[in-house]
């Protein structure tokens, strides 16, 4: 359930426009443009189903029954590892940091920003932000193209209780809402956006973001059960509306649309069919005024800045613009409205670009720079399996007046082949002849294949060593690390183009919606185990000298704890800096920095620190009784 900013049940003439506003936004992402084709094209050439002919059917199926001799066409895989290891380099550098958005404040501060980083964390764990995050950036890296709904949302749950009655030995599930952060990967097949700006601008300068979804009449139900009463509406209209769905390839233009990208797949989404779960039950309701069901629903959620007067919304400014929330049933019904007041002011959905190179939809992704390559390097191999082939199959030139063609072509090593009758006593050397096979140039060819595969190093800027392959060579130590830190910077600009127009975003969002909707109370410290007290009030007066980190942005970088080290040796040699700064807070403050929130588990209080410092100043006393220091020298002595 989304935070009400200001739920409202619109009028009917509103919902009549918001549903002509849907679709004509639905028209120019979906009809206007191939976005889905080019999508298609490179989800095949990452998968490697390009190859869809008729000699590569036929010999996939004689393989699968058992027959080793029929050749498939292979496509080199080129666009798959060189994707796979631009996103384990983006997943290193972003995603393997506990919690994945730290938070960086002043000393006097520390506090807050544990609460903060308490919070971040639990809400890490329960959205499983790591996988959503993966998930989109390896849509970027394939589409150039990913998106992140980010949103604050109260969710039912249910918690464990000890029951009132001690006697029972179960516990007892309560029902109850988590309120946090929770990001969610879009899928871009059925993304909502507006092509007039490039994707990584849309949610600052788009005036419209969304997505739709196939839903089921349970968790459609839910939803509802879910909403804010004051903003919901036409709940038994969607139920019964129509239903259109499920769109595969010989419908591309329709609002929820399923790819048909593995030819093998466990489930081909042509074959998919709705089944009718009530009438099977036999659980139809009668024609007495019940709710007449669909077995699946289209929903669809979009995030738009309008001036609501443009929509004749009697509310507040409606004459300045607004950011609103819409859920669309089937594109004809709307059950839900709510205007959104999010501090952040963005539009709730980030899009992922790693090319982020200026050119907006006309760039090229990480895997269409390699598509080309892979497809030559491809025909390249597949003919020299061509050559295989005749080299398998002899090509032979016969007298049919003297052999049966049936003959001939049986596949066989002991194989009775029988002379015509009016043709005996003639050489069988006249009948039949076997054209000569020459190989000459294949292996050529093969090494001709492997470099241009190679080519995809040279323009994604990736190695073998990156990929977890062997690399031969003679290099020093040195030499290779010069190397390595080469290779890997075009990956650290990809990252940082990613920091500054997807990740930057996605933390001013978490933030402000902690600051803006978060509550007292307490938050289990997933690190420590610990409880932390949450004041809301504290993390406000903070947020001006807060800041949040990632694995590029990292805390490290933005405290610039790598001066204490300079500092630390300055003071061995200058005494005065010890005396007038707090080296030991330093200390205590930068390890709490890289993580070490579980310091205060260790802290002695003061009764312990009094005793730590008498028994030190013991074993002081007696180690100078057993070396006492030499005796003086008399006067003049040399």
């Amino acid at each position: 359930m989304a935070t009400a900013s200001t739920p409202l049940a619109i009028p009917v003439d509103s919902q009549a426009k918001v549903v002509a506003y849907l679709q004509s936004a639905l028209d120019q992402f979906a009809t206007s443009y191939n976005i889905r084709t080019q999508m298609e094209m490179r989800d095949r050439a990452y998968y490697r189903t390009q190859d869809q002919s008729q000699a590569t059917s036929r010999a996939k199926a004689a393989n699968n029954q058992g027959d080793p001799t029929k050749l498939q066409n292979i496509t080199v895989p080129v666009v798959m590892p060189q994707v796979e290891t631009a996103l384990a380099e983006l997943e290193d550098i972003f995603l393997t940091g506990y919690p994945i958005f730290g938070v960086v404040a002043p000393p006097e501060q520390q506090d807050a920003a544990e609460m903060m980083e308490a919070q971040i964390a639990d809400n890490s764990i329960r959205g499983m932000w790591a996988n959503e995050l993966l998930l989109a950036m390896r849509d970027g890296l394939k589409y150039d193209l990913g998106a992140i709904e980010a949103v604050w949302e109260n969710r039912k749950i249910f918690a464990i209780t000890t029951p009132s009655n001690k006697a029972l030995t179960e516990g007892q599930a309560t029902e109850t809402y988590y309120k946090g952060n929770f990001l969610r990967r879009l899928d871009p097949y059925n993304l909502i956006l507006d092509t007039r700006v490039s994707p990584e601008k849309n949610h600052t300068h788009g005036e419209f973001a969304g997505y739709t979804e196939v839903i089921s009449r349970i968790q459609l139900k839910k939803e509802m059960e879910d909403l804010p009463a004051l903003g919901t509406m036409n709940f038994r209209a969607a139920l019964e509306s129509p239903s259109n769905g499920i769109a595969g390839a010989t419908n591309i233009s329709s609002s929820f649309y399923l790819p048909q990208i593995n030819p093998d797949a466990l489930l081909p989404v042509e074959s998919r069919r709705e089944h009718n779960w009530l009438a099977w039950a036999g659980l139809e309701p009668e024609k007495t005024g019940g709710i007449v069901y669909q077995n699946s629903y289209e929903r669809t959620v979009l995030y738009c800045r309008i001036l609501p007067s443009d929509f004749k919304l009697s509310v507040a400014n409606k004459n300045h613009v607004q950011i609103w929330k819409f859920t669309i049933v089937n594109r004809k019904v709307v059950i839900f409205a709510e205007r959104q007041t999010n501090a952040h002011n963005f539009l709730p959905i980030v899009c992922c670009k790693p090319s982020n190179d200026g050119m907006g939809w006309q760039s090229k992704s990480f895997a269409e720079n390699v598509i080309g390559i892979q497809q030559v390097s491809s025909g390249l191999v597949n003919s020299g399996m061509e050559s295989q082939r005749r080299k398998v199959y002899d090509r032979l030139i016969y007298d049919p007046s003297r052999v049966n063609k049936k003959d001939i072509d049986v596949v066989s090593s002991v194989a009775r082949i029988a002379v015509k009758s009016s043709q005996y006593g003639k050489p069988l050397s006249e009948a039949i002849y076997q054209i000569p096979y020459r190989d000459d140039g294949v292996a050529e060819v093969m090494s001709l294949s492997q470099q241009i595969a190679q080519m995809g190093d040279v323009v994604n800027g990736t190695n073998r060593v990156q990929q977890g392959q062997f690399q031969k060579g003679n290099k020093t130590r040195q030499e290779f690390d010069v190397t390595m830190n080469n290779a890997s910077n075009r990956g650290r600009m990809r990252a940082l183009g990613l920091e500054a127009a997807f990740f930057m975003p996605l933390k001013e969002i978490v933030k402000s919606n902690i600051l803006q909707y978060m509550q007292p109370g307490p938050i289990l410290n997933q690190q420590l185990g610990t409880e932390v007290a949450v004041d809301p009030q504290k993390l406000r007066e903070a947020n001006l000298q807060m800041k949040m980190s990632d694995g590029y942005m990292s805390s490290e970088k933005l405290a610039s704890t790598e001066l204490m080290g300079t500092l630390f040796q300055a003071a061995q040699a200058l005494p005065q800096i010890a005396v007038e700064y707090d080296l030991m807070g330093m200390l205590i403050y930068s390890m709490r920095l890289k993580g070490a929130s579980w310091l205060n588990s260790f802290k002695r209080t003061p009764e312990q620190q009094q005793a730590q410092v008498a028994q030190m100043s013991a074993a002081s006393e007696a180690a100078g009784q057993r070396n006492p220091p030499p005796p003086a020298s008399p006067p003049g002595a040399p």
